[in-house]
């Protein structure tokens, strides 16, 4: 029954969290629970809500102009041949995996087409989509400012009343309670902050080394920067290689020093410091974790898998006092 909205209100959930110390300030000042709920849910929309779906609105008219000069540029099989064949190093090593793959009847360059097609045809799928359920997204936005602004209001009254059926004794509700919390705080801080740091910086980069749709490329390492494997860097690497071919080697290095020094730094510098001791589990399982979330959940398992998994991990560190040191 509530499954449809699961992802709205576990997005409603993650908002209110990490904002409801802004609520609870505001309502010691204004005195007014449905006032300081209506304002926090405004600021919500207007400096959360409405940002997200424009970054998303631009992205995907970037990638619906983009597809095309993509598709020109692989689609001509002399010009992408010339292109590789002009780098020494390159060539050698086109022509030697284009022998390879001869010996078994395979074209290397209509399999390399076809693969990015494949891709192309997917985010502009994707994109297509979000153009054409562009009222789903309003009708999605109003349920979780709604969800939102009534979880502010009485969301003390809701988590009351499940802190009471939680068939634990006190000390261990409170345990579970505030580790997770922290774990919601730190993570999606942590995750957030490092994403929207490392997509301004790698914007500027891309602006500056001279790379056609910057911001599209920028957008797309924000994205980028939430998988636990590879990260920024799986955007601003390969545009690194591409500027090393197209700009010249000075270009090139420039570049790669700042994604290296600048872009990547920065999240070995925020997550440490938002997140800090709030999950205490080896990162492994959180790259397994997020991948399996991502897959059930979508996007938004990026932020919900963490948190289930930190919350197990409290489950078995209560069991494991309780019956394992005890016995």
């Amino acid at each position: 029954m509530f499954a449809p909205f699961l992802k709205i209100i576990l997005i409603s959930i993650f908002i209110v969290a990490i904002l409801y110390p802004v609520y609870t300030k505001l309502k010691s000042k204004v005195k007014s629970e449905i006032l300081a709920s209506l304002i926090t849910t405004l600021l919500v929309v207007f400096f959360l809500l409405i940002p997200s779906v424009m970054i998303v609105a631009v992205f995907t008219n970037q990638l619906i102009q983009l597809y095309p000069i993509l598709i020109e540029h692989v689609s001509q099989a002399d010009n992408f041949e010339s292109f590789i064949k002009s780098f020494p190093f390159l060539s050698s090593l086109y022509e030697k995996i284009e022998k390879i793959t001869t010996n078994f009847n395979l074209d290397l360059h209509t399999a390399i087409k076809n693969v990015v097609a494949i891709v192309l045809d997917f985010l502009v799928s994707q994109g297509k989509n979000i153009f054409i359920n562009f009222t789903l997204i309003l009708i999605g936005i109003a349920f979780i400012s709604i969800t939102v602004f009534f979880l502010f209001k009485d969301g003390h009254l809701l988590y009351k009343k499940i802190y009471s059926l939680i068939p634990l004794p006190e000390k261990e509700k409170n345990y579970i309670i505030k580790s997770s919390y922290n774990a919601i705080q730190g993570v999606v801080l942590g995750s957030v902050f490092t994403a929207i740091a490392q997509g301004f910086l790698s914007f500027i980069g891309y602006y500056f080394a001279g790379v056609n749709f910057a911001l599209f490329w920028a957008i797309l390492t924000f994205f980028a920067a939430f998988f636990p494997i590879g990260g920024a860097a799986l955007v601003w690497v390969p545009i690194a290689v591409y500027l090393f071919f197209t700009k010249g080697i000075i270009v090139g290095v420039l570049f790669s020093l700042w994604g290296t020094f600048v872009i990547s730094t920065v999240d070995n510098i925020i997550k440490p410091i938002v997140i800090g001791e709030k999950t205490n589990l080896h990162p492994i399982i959180f790259v397994f974790a997020i991948l399996g979330g991502l897959n059930l959940f979508g996007f938004v398992g990026l932020f919900i898998a963490p948190i289930i998994v930190v919350v197990i991990d409290n489950l078995l560190n209560i069991y494991k006092e309780r019956y394992v040191q005890g016995a």
